[in-house]
């Protein structure tokens, strides 16, 4: 149960943007390593585990070291703060190299108007669906979002001329609080044509304001952080950076 795991995580933890979102896809995992103020999650991800280290930086830099070691070997995937110093050796046991740096942001305030947002409308994931997924091939290839997922809970574009989408964004269920249920925004893309424009800034706009507007307490989204572009688009909409990650994967692996 998500909320078990909450119970099995130091206190400190437990009103975090990060673990209540993710609280239900993690609700498997065990705590392999933790103290007052940090913990070192383990999960199945089907084909070897993952594990994500979340809390204070000075604690991880303590717990994750051993965890690595002792639970993660041929993991597919380890997520932690950027600045936790993780020693080669614990990386060669669980088989990894930093793959990444990437920033998770939220926001709970409805965004400014922006213009262009009188050309984003709301899609039909199932009517729609070829549509969003070749604007996406086009603008946005390497990211997994796709309509049609079970957390599916919006899809948002910009149309062309000729019944084709120069832009999209998704918007995906998440878990919140009492009851509420936050959101994540994946999958923006916009077509190389159609850039510079800022129709990614409204689509953002649009799906942010939306989702906050209809009960959400927040909105999150990942982004890398050496996308300047992108920081400048989502600070500007409100978004502020809740963690700073480095993310460690297989060589020559993909993210699972």
């Amino acid at each position: 149960m998500t909320d078990g795991l909450l119970a099995r995580l130091p206190a400190a933890l437990r009103s975090r943007r990060d673990v209540l979102s993710d609280r239900e896809r993690w609700a498997a995992a065990r705590v392999v390593a933790s103290d007052d103020h940090a913990a070192v999650l383990v999960r199945d991800v089907g084909d070897g585990p993952a594990v994500w280290a979340v809390g204070d930086p000075g604690s991880l830099g303590t717990l994750l070291p051993p965890a690595l070691v002792a639970h993660a070997a041929g993991a597919r995937w380890v997520t932690a703060p950027r600045d936790v110093p993780v020693p080669p050796k614990a990386l060669a046991a669980a088989g990894v190299v930093r793959r990444t740096a990437w920033d998770r942001l939220t926001s709970a305030a409805p965004p400014r108007p922006v213009e262009g947002e009188g050309a984003v409308r709301a899609l039909d994931p199932d009517r729609d669906t070829a549509a969003i997924a070749a604007c996406l091939d086009a603008a946005n290839p390497a990211t997994q979002a796709r309509p049609g997922a079970d957390d599916d809970a919006a899809w948002w574009g910009v149309e062309g001329e000729h019944d084709d989408l120069l832009g999209v964004i998704g918007v995906a269920w998440r878990g919140g609080v009492a009851g509420d249920r936050s959101v994540h925004l994946h999958g923006l893309g916009v077509v190389p044509a159609a850039r510079g424009r800022g129709l990614g800034t409204a689509l953002t706009a649009v799906a942010t304001r939306r989702a906050l507007e209809g009960g959400a307490p927040w909105a999150s989204l990942g982004m890398y952080a050496d996308n300047a572009a992108a920081r400048h688009v989502y600070l500007s909409l409100g978004f502020a950076v809740d963690v700073e990650n480095a993310g460690y994967g297989p060589p020559g692996a993909d993210r699972p």
